[in-house]
């Protein structure tokens, strides 16, 4: 794992990565093809520590309320989103400000931010994908 300073979070879709690269290793990940750019070893988590700030920034700039994703391009619930808690502080922010957010993930600690998810689908729209681990805890 290692630690950027991100220039940018959204992209033009309002698709939103706060890592790159992966630690689940599925072999069928269309992320790790090399028209991705990515100069460092895929399973190298590459975490945008600045994302909860930077998106502070755009949403306070936002004029309409739209539903940003998450979790495309890399899990949002990587193994070290337990410390960092960058995912939890930004569906914080969705919450502040009235944004809806779309969640796909292969983690279980999807769980922790339950009280955000229903907080809020309350206001604007949820929309969540997970997939559980094949038995015995092998890779995909």
């Amino acid at each position: 794992m290692h630690f950027i300073d991100a220039k940018s979070l959204l992209t033009r879709y309002n698709g939103m990565n706060l890592y790159r690269g992966c630690a689940h290793g599925c072999v069928y990940c269309d992320s790790r093809s090399a028209c991705y750019q990515f100069t460092h070893p895929f399973e190298d988590i590459e975490v945008k520590r600045n994302a909860p700030e930077l998106l502070e920034e755009i949403l306070k700039k936002k004029r309409q309320r739209i539903v940003i994703s998450t979790g495309s391009m890399s899990d949002p619930y990587q193994p070290c989103e337990r410390e960092l808690k960058l995912t939890r502080r930004c569906l914080e922010l969705f919450d502040k400000y009235g944004f809806g957010a779309s969640v796909i993930t292969k983690s279980d600690l999807v769980l922790r931010d339950i009280d955000l998810f229903d907080s809020i689908n309350r206001r604007t729209t949820l929309s969540s994908r997970t997939y559980a681990r094949p038995r015995g805890g092998t890779r995909c």
